[in-house]
């Protein structure tokens, strides 16, 4: 009878705590959060872990539901379509560089979140110069980034020596003589692209454009509407050379993924893009194993890198102000120093905050990322990409003229003119 009894005390007791853990997590906000940052994304682990820490922390209060969006031009469709056609948005979403953060502020729908920044010290301190030109428009906070643009470029050290060279140029003259080398080596020199914004295509674009004052004061400017000046013009006559001379015949029509698999397979002998690539060399589901040792970096000729905050997350306008304040929870943790050093050591993700220490631990885990970081502390000339300064809308018109511009169909001067009319017709708000 006693064990009985026990059995039901501890039914009973089972009963009232399943209905306490119920009612506790029946009133959990959900926040649904798409990622393209899944799968075989190389921030895949950092964020997985990240949504982990936080559904811990705030067990019972908030918790993260992923939304597995394979592919960041999917991702950015997918915002896009949502914006365009006045559909509520997720409560957090990352502008990931693809101006999300304008097309969403235009349709009214990004939430302020100055006054939670200011109450947190060390939130607010990461708003520096170039934060703010990233994440805040007329004064006002809006989005918050864990992640630097930082970006150079990456050469197999195998086939540079190969062609006899020694190391990265120091001058464009310098690169371009080199391309010559690997040419005359047999060894084809870049991996290029043009579709899905043509990312490697328009780093070395930008970086070239970057080599003349003209060309800076360009890069540098926000929302062009003008596409015609020599400068730019130049920089697409070399584009064109490129695409016609130096680079695999899958680069046009190709994407990011068709000039990656060229630089791991060592078809080709360098690739433009940023320190996150760096865990692939590693990794022997896309590359033969030793494959990193054979991997420099490097910054750009003429002392040029890349460096800007990535467009952070952003809270969205919700008709719940709870699940608003649970948005703006999230925002604060990912893109807190902790979390951005939890980004840096999993997936060797540059910190957007300068807070952030980049131990010896870390350089020893990701010996490349030393290198390039060296290479570019000692650089003078720094600015945004060329296609994250487009109007929105623009890079889908980048996309589709380039293979004209490659072929021949269409001059740098056609190409220019077809930029500028999109622009000029399209001024962001």
């Amino acid at each position: 009878m006693k064990l009985r009894k026990l059995a039901a005390g501890s039914l009973v007791f089972c009963m009232v705590a399943g209905a306490m853990a119920s009612s506790a997590f029946a009133d959990e906000i959900v926040i649904n959060y798409p990622t393209f940052q899944v799968g075989a994304n190389t921030s895949a682990p950092a964020i997985a872990e990240l949504v982990n820490r936080f559904n811990e922390e705030y067990a019972g209060q908030y918790r993260i539901e992923v939304e597995e969006v394979p592919g960041d031009e999917n991702y950015a469709d997918k915002i896009t379509v949502q914006i365009a056609s006045s559909e509520t948005l997720p409560p957090v979403v990352y502008g990931a560089g693809q101006k999300l953060l304008d097309l969403a502020l235009q349709a009214d729908a990004v939430k302020d979140i100055s006054e939670a920044v200011d109450a947190d010290p060390d939130w607010a301190a990461m708003y520096t110069e170039s934060w703010e030109e990233v994440n805040c428009r007329d004064g006002k906070k809006y989005a918050s980034s864990m992640e630097s643009e930082m970006i150079g470029y990456f050469y197999n050290k195998e086939l540079f020596e190969q062609a006899g060279i020694d190391g990265p140029a120091a001058t464009w003259d310098e690169f371009f003589e080199d391309l010559d080398k690997l040419k005359e080596a047999g060894i084809t020199p870049l991996a290029m692209d043009t579709a899905d914004g043509a990312w490697c295509t328009q780093l070395l674009v930008g970086a070239y454009l970057a080599s003349t004052e003209e060309g800076m004061e360009f890069l540098k400017t926000k929302y062009p509407t003008d596409y015609n000046n020599e400068a730019m013009i130049n920089a697409m006559a070399k584009a064109q050379e490129l695409y016609q001379n130096y680079t695999t015949l899958d680069a046009v029509g190709g994407a990011y993924e068709n000039a990656a698999n060229n630089f791991f397979s060592g078809n080709v002998a360098i690739i433009c893009n940023g320190p996150w690539m760096i865990s692939d060399f590693s990794d022997e589901s896309k590359t033969e194993a030793g494959f990193a040792d054979k991997v420099g970096a490097a910054a750009y000729p003429d002392s040029f890198v890349y460096d800007a905050p990535i467009e952070g997350m952003f809270v969205t306008k919700q008709d719940d102000p709870a699940l608003e304040e649970a948005a703006v929870a999230m925002v604060q943790f990912f893109t807190s120093n902790e979390a951005q050093a939890v980004a840096l050591d999993l997936s060797g993700m540059v910190p957007a905050s300068s807070a952030v220490e980049i131990t010896d631990e870390i350089l020893e885990k990701y010996p490349l990322l030393g290198e390039f970081l060296s290479q570019a502390s000692a650089c003078e000339n720094r600015a945004s990409t060329l296609t994250g300064n487009m109007v929105p809308g623009l890079e889908d018109i980048w996309d589709n003229e380039l293979p004209n511009l490659a072929s021949g169909a269409s001059t740098p001067e056609d190409f220019c003119q077809v930029l500028t009319d999109f622009a000029a017709a399209n001024p962001a708000q």
